[in-house]
């Protein structure tokens, strides 16, 4: 029995000695190993976008007394953001050289369902009188047709991020941020909506670089950053 315990302990000491050693070189080995599996991510940073607040509107030319106008039909989706006095900037097929100026001058009281083009479906619009102000009116045409950008607002300066890198919790919105080779969360407050990117008003700085791929990563992994055009 004692011969017995002694080669059971002796065993237990030289498991416990490979142990010890198993991780010491696990220590030491893992890391190297680790960085295969590590994800392989893309920075992105905040993008400057200029905002021009317009409201695109078709109609076409009119003339009250001596006066050249535009009437044209606003959706009724844009209509609360059209007020009297906006500038506005008239283009058509007829003045493909120029332009023409002018102020919204009146905002009809009543809606209306109308078809713009053959092959629109109907909307609902308002007209929208477009005072001419600019240009030269010689050579316009009742009846041309126009298309008015009215100015609904001041131009200015958006810095924007993709959608693909904003994530979203019951936390709020938030982005990834690259720091020491690391995922970090950063909470941030998202303002204007375009297209394909949304504008960022806090929580982002011009420097900071951004994971293109949230997807991948967690707050707080470890990861490789791939710096290939």
């Amino acid at each position: 029995m004692a011969k017995s315990k002694k080669i059971f302990s002796i065993l237990k000491t030289v498991l416990i000695a490979a142990l010890i050693f198993s991780a010491g070189y696990i220590a030491f080995a893992v890391p190297e190993a680790a960085e295969t599996f590590m994800p392989v991510v893309r920075t992105i940073g905040l993008e400057a976008c200029e905002y021009k607040p317009y409201v695109t509107a078709k109609g076409s030319i009119v003339r009250r007394g001596e006066q050249f106008c535009a009437v044209v039909a606003v959706n009724e989706a844009d209509i609360a953001r059209v007020e009297t006095g906006q500038s506005v900037i008239l283009s058509g097929a007829a003045f493909p050289d120029g332009s023409y100026s002018g102020t919204v001058s009146s905002i009809s009281d009543t809606a209306y369902t109308s078809a713009l083009s053959s092959v629109s479906a109907p909307e609902t619009v308002v007209d929208v009188v477009v005072l001419i102000e600019e240009g030269d009116t010689s050579k316009l045409r009742v009846g041309y047709s126009v298309t008015a950008q009215l100015k609904t607002g001041e131009e200015r300066m958006l810095n924007m991020l993709p959608y693909s890198a904003i994530c979203q919790d019951d936390k709020g919105e938030y982005v990834y941020i690259l720091k020491d080779n690391t995922a970090v969360r950063r909470d941030i407050v998202t303002g204007m909506e375009l297209s394909d990117k949304t504008e960022i008003v806090s929580g982002v700085n011009a420097t900071d670089k951004v994971l293109s791929s949230p997807e991948l990563v967690y707050d707080g992994g470890r990861v490789r950053v791939n710096y290939a055009d």
